[in-house]
């Protein structure tokens, strides 16, 4: 197998544009992305793309609609859906596409226009879609599920409000110096403590909104576009991970879950993140700068103790005594995080390999984290799936 690095990456800023088409948001990032890399549109040998399952049939065949915009050259154009962990899926193809050698150079690229207010379930089969049925038999949206989860670990750890408050405030300061960001505004404690209760015990500012984005990755093993690229970043690890039976976590679309005690909460993303740190060749205590999924403050903590950044219920002191951000321990989100941008859920896993990758060329601006060699970028997505993507320079 050979090494591939990431030699371009591209944004769409994260928002909400109602007059933008998702070809429009995804024609800018791949722009981006071949302008960084210094890559012409005919180097690239294959494309990877997140499917924008509220697009349609367009949405479902993404890469054609995008390919066509930039030049149809015959290439392999391969749409994938993961739900949230759909950009991972889209890299780890790119990227397991050209470590074999079947390409030199390929393109992951995801895209999102989000609906308004939290996700709902969206089927032409409800009969056998669990997420039609758990919102008719419920009507419980996303946040109900990580309130349960949070009540559980304030009852075992003692997690505060002030806890779950503080992860929004230390995000906001970062999201405030993103200029992707979509929420640029600081916060305060109290100004958190203070604000709608969504679901008790998380409040609004402590969930994640919905948002439209769009993120690209150009990947290569090729010489010539790793001696063109500005800094290349290698990736040392790209993996996926499914539930394990018994996972106590009350998972989205499930109305209950059949615990056992040796399964690991969040087993697909404990999994993922495992078999990353055995093919990157580290152990959570060599990663530098961490992108997890904070679609809640929950998950802000919980995903510490699940990727094995310290033990269970450690997660509070971490971030209590400021181990999680810039200057600690590892930091944790320095692009402001879910909780500054919002889940775009074709994208989101690209846009987070894309702020870890830029953190180690040095380009976190006012949030970059001092001598960063490795970055980990790890999400999740509905069913239990999870993808993690390690990168070191």
């Amino acid at each position: 197998m050979r090494e591939v690095f990431i030699v371009g990456v591209g944004l769409h800023p994260w928002g909400k544009f109602k007059d933008k088409t998702f070809i429009e948001l995804g024609t800018l990032a791949i722009a981006n992305a071949l302008k960084d890399a210094n890559v012409e549109w005919k180097e690239i040998q294959g494309i990877f793309s997140g499917i924008y399952i509220y697009g349609g049939n367009a949405g479902h065949i993404s890469g054609q609609y995008l390919e066509s915009v930039f030049g149809e050259t015959g290439i392999p154009v391969v749409n994938v859906y993961n739900a949230c962990a759909t950009g991972s899926a889209a890299i780890r193809m790119a990227y397991n596409s050209i470590a074999a050698g079947e390409t030199d150079t390929g393109l992951a690229v995801g895209v999102d226009i989000s609906p308004e207010g939290f996700l709902s379930a969206k089927s032409d089969n409800p009969k056998q879609d669990r997420d039609v049925l758990r919102w008719r038999m419920t009507g419980m949206p996303n946040p109900v599920y990580w309130a349960l989860e949070c009540r559980k670990r304030m009852a075992r750890y003692g997690t505060t409000g002030e806890d779950l408050a503080r992860v929004k405030v230390v995000l906001s300061q970062y999201g405030s110096r993103n200029p992707n960001a979509r929420y640029k505004k600081v916060y305060t404690l109290e100004e958190v403590a203070n604000s709608l209760m969504v679901c008790d015990p998380l409040r609004l500012l402590e969930v994640c909104a919905t948002s439209d984005g769009a993120a690209a990755v150009i990947l290569s093993a090729s010489p010539k576009a790793i001696g063109k690229a500005d800094r290349p970043v290698k990736i040392a690890a790209t993996t996926m991970g499914s539930a394990v039976y018994g996972d106590p976590t009350l998972r989205i679309s499930a109305l209950s879950a059949p615990a056992r005690a040796e399964a690991p909460l969040l087993s697909e993303s404990y999994m993922a993140s495992r078999e990353a740190y055995r093919k990157a060749g580290i152990g959570p205590e060599d990663v530098d700068v961490l992108e997890l999924p904070d679609n809640s403050s929950w998950h802000y903590l919980q995903y510490l103790e699940t990727c094995g950044f310290c033990g269970e219920g450690e997660a509070e002191k971490m971030l209590r005594d400021g181990q999680t951000q810039i200057g600690g321990k590892v930091a944790v989100c320095p692009s402001g995080g879910f909780s500054s941008f919002g889940e775009a859920v074709g994208a989101q896993a690209i846009w987070q390999v894309v702020e870890a990758s830029n953190q180690l060329r040095g380009r976190g601006g006012e949030n970059q984290v001092p001598n960063a060699k490795v970055a980990m970028a790890q999400t999740y997505g509905l069913m239990g799936n999870s993808g993690t993507t390690i990168l070191k320079i």
